[in-house]
């Protein structure tokens, strides 16, 4: 009899899985803790078998034996965004193991936590969209699963959408709680409600009040039921997806696109760096998918960024072939081994069936670039707070480049700009193809750090290149410096070296302004202001030019003079003591990055970086306590506040002024490495933060 029984309870069970058509059986979840401490384990194996005789051995009731069907499932193949939390509980434990946790608990942050937590109380909103519910919130109630998807929506007034689908099995008494508190906050703003009823459950759609000059009506809708709690900012989205979970809906799933599919096999082929110190293994805490060009026009809309007669950035890159990258994603490891953090990503751009070329026009200068690994050259020196180093076709990337200045300028004008500084008689008459390109090499160095107190010319930044011909290059850096009014020369006590400093006296924009900024708009407002008011370049030769006689010297520019000087003392250094490359994190970093290397079936790379984000971040650090890194002009720092910051918000509105000195936090700021390797599908997007 009770093997019947049990044959019973296998032959339900699999044609259950086989309904809900679950994607892995990882995502198997149950509220019964003896099953999960056992099939934590064994869920490679027999997985029928075993979940029938646990089901028989425990007689556990058929609903609550049921499996939970992953919200991936159920996600629209038309998704330009996802993030998903495979366990939240999982991930919460994970997170508590890592230093970035105990910089959040150490007794100088709490004054700055504290507000944090206060102030998040009052902030519904996840990147520029309001779901009513704090992110906090839906992290709490999880019991599994969490998922956010972000989906364009045809709408020419709000062309976007967000759902939350979280998993709330036992949950039942937080989840009633948290939708009694939602209510009466959206009922004190304003909101009206009506109930709608689905297959015997209700959606509670919420309309709120349009704000003064507003044409749109936001609303949020709410579903729950035992297993999931649903929250969209549009009622339609709901239905979508219950009518998914019930198989009502015949529509394609992101699921099953070929993206999606690409991204995930990539990023789940190549395991993370095993722990030296014998740790766990970490947990998989958050998965993430974007679709770069669709993605970018849904937080425009969000953000509700209007670049007037300006050019539209997003259409001309998409216009220029660099919709050829078809996805972005990965998976973020917490608390594994060494690490805090350990991330495995993956730009999709495989191969067009029937192109020659992925890539076309402009979004030919996307092709990475594999080369063997070499040593952090000896001339950067000890104090430099990251070095990055990328492999890049660079002389076929300029002229790649041709087709995106003209397309953004309407009219064939990239070569008539070569021609009229080659030609111009007041000008260096340079012969930028035949002088300066084909001498430029693979190899791009950057090298960044800050000087202290901080300040908005604190950070500092060198870019070296590799050249073929250090001669030709030097004259032509000499005939341009000649004929600038705002360049000087700078004594470098070196023979053959000739440093040159720019100061501009008077400027009246940058190269983006005049090439994205309309030409016959002369009423909007004043032009911007220059990117840099002063850098200073030089070409040196190569100190070690026979380990590399086909690039014997570099190219060499840099945002501060005073930097490049510093660098051009160095080079005359043979193998200085201080180098970059002998300090002890930046030796740990490269064993790791060495690690992730050689997961791959070769251990080449495009992109390498080195940061000790103890240096890397303090001028920062100290800019924002004291309220002044919004000042920056950069497109991340604008795009960070029109999505997060009001305007007229001052430190004291953010709490940044409660932060800590940076001195008393220092110790929790780890080394952090980076690297990327070109397939034929795209390329990967590798990195970790050692604890």
């Amino acid at each position: 009899m009770i093997r019947n029984l049990r044959q019973s309870h296998r032959n339900r069970l699999a044609e259950r899985r086989l309904a809900f058509g679950l994607f892995k059986a990882s995502e198997v979840r149950t509220t019964q803790p003896a099953y999960r401490a056992r099939a934590k384990g064994r869920l490679r194996g027999q997985l029928f078998p075993l979940l029938g005789l646990v089901c028989a051995f425990f007689s556990m009731p058929s609903s609550l034996a049921e499996e939970y069907a992953s919200a991936l499932r159920f996600v629209p193949e038309e998704a330009v965004g996802l993030v998903r939390v495979p366990n939240v509980p999982e991930l919460r434990k994970a997170w508590e193991s890592t230093t970035l946790f105990a910089l959040t608990q150490d007794s100088s942050m709490k004054p700055f936590m504290d507000f944090q937590r206060d102030r998040s109380a009052q902030d519904t909103k996840t990147l520029g969209f309001d779901l009513g519910i704090r992110p906090k919130d839906l992290l709490e109630i999880a019991s599994g699963e969490a998922v956010l998807a972000w989906l364009p929506f045809d709408d020419p007034r709000r062309p976007f959408a967000l759902v939350a689908v979280i998993d709330i099995r036992g949950q039942a008494t937080q989840v009633k709680e948290l939708l009694q508190r939602l209510d009466s906050e959206l009922r004190t703003r304003g909101a009206t409600i009506q109930d709608t009823a689905f297959g015997g459950q209700k959606i509670s759609r919420y309309s709120l009040k349009p704000s003064p000059g507003q044409i749109k009506i936001d609303e949020i809708a709410v579903f729950h039921d035992e297993q999931r709690l649903i929250v969209a900012d549009r009622e339609s989205l709901v239905v979508s997806f219950l009518e998914a979970i019930q198989g009502k809906a015949a529509r394609p799933k992101l699921l099953d696109t070929p993206d999606f599919i690409g991204v995930r096999e990539q990023t789940q082929m190549h395991t993370v760096p095993s722990p030296d110190n014998g740790g766990a293994d970490g947990t998989v805490g958050l998965e993430w998918f974007a679709r770069p060009l669709p993605m970018g026009r849904v937080i425009k809309a969000a953000a509700k960024i209007d670049r007037g007669k300006q050019v539209d950035i997003l259409s001309l890159l998409e216009r220029q072939g660099f919709d050829a990258v078809a996805a972005i994603g990965g998976q973020i490891t917490v608390g594994h081994g060494d690490f805090d953090l350990v991330h495995k990503g993956f730009v999709w751009a495989p191969p067009i069936a029937g192109a020659p070329d992925r890539f076309r026009l402009a979004a030919r200068m996307l092709r990475p670039v594999n080369l063997p690994s070499s040593e952090i050259p000896d001339w950067v020196g000890s104090k430099i707070a990251s070095f990055t180093r990328i492999n890049w076709e660079l002389p076929e990337a300029f002229w790649y480049a041709e087709s995106l200045v003209d397309d953004a300028f309407g009219e064939p004008i990239f070569r008539d700009i070569l021609n009229d500084i080659r030609d111009d008689q007041l000008g260096p008459q340079i012969d930028i193809a035949k002088d300066v390109i084909p001498n430029l090499g693979n190899r791009i160095m950057v090298l960044s750090d800050n000087r202290m107190p901080a300040d908005m010319r604190s950070e500092r930044m060198l870019v070296a290149v590799e050249v073929r011909d250090a001669k030709t290059l030097r004259k032509v850096v000499q005939k341009t410096m000649e004929v600038d009014p705002d360049a000087t020369a700078v004594p470098t006590g070196i023979p053959g070296v000739d440093v040159y400093r720019v100061l501009r006296k008077e400027e009246t924009g940058d190269f983006e302004a005049e090439l994205f900024d309309p030409v016959d708009d002369k009423t909007g407002p004043e032009p911007p202001t220059p990117l840099l008011n002063e850098w200073a370049i030089t070409v040196l030769d190569d100190p070690d030019a026979s380990a590399n006689p086909t690039m014997p010297g570099y190219l060499i520019f840099s945002s501060h003079p005073e930097l490049l000087s510093e660098t051009v003392t160095r080079f005359g250094t043979k193998k200085p003591d201080d180098s970059l490359g002998n300090d002890s994190a930046v030796m740990s970093i490269h064993k790791h990055l060495t690690r992730l290397a050689s997961d791959h079936v070769s251990g080449d790379h495009a992109f390498i970086r080195y940061a000790r984000t103890d240096l890397a971040m303090r001028a920062k650090y100290s800019l924002i306590r004291e309220g002044r890194l919004r000042e920056s002009d950069s497109v991340l720092a604008t795009l960070f506040r029109r999505l997060f910051v009001s305007k007229g918000e001052s430190a004291k509105e953010l709490g940044t002024d409660r932060l800590p000195e940076f001195e008393k936090v220092q110790k929790f700021f780890r080394p952090a490495g980076s690297l990327s390797q070109a397939t034929e599908l795209g390329w990967t997007l590798d990195g970790f933060l050692i604890k």
